[in-house]
């Protein structure tokens, strides 16, 4: 991913806001996405499992009291 941003500067010349453009802006949502999926991934990887039939047959259930 390469960027371009262009910066905002203050009176005193220091940087302090960024600008990119729309498809720079999304793909950058895209790819911190991705780190926040890895990392969600890597914590839950060593859970236990529940097949989906028990689940369902759990929530059918729950919806008869």
């Amino acid at each position: 991913m390469t960027l371009h941003p262009q910066y905002v500067i203050d009176e005193k010349g220091q940087r302090r806001s960024v600008l990119l453009s729309i498809e720079e802006y999304q793909e950058l949502l895209e790819s911190a996405q991705d780190v926040i999926d890895a990392a969600l991934i890597d914590e839950v990887k060593d859970d236990s499992r529940v097949a989906w039939s028990d689940v369902k047959a759990k929530r059918s259930r729950g919806r008869r009291r």
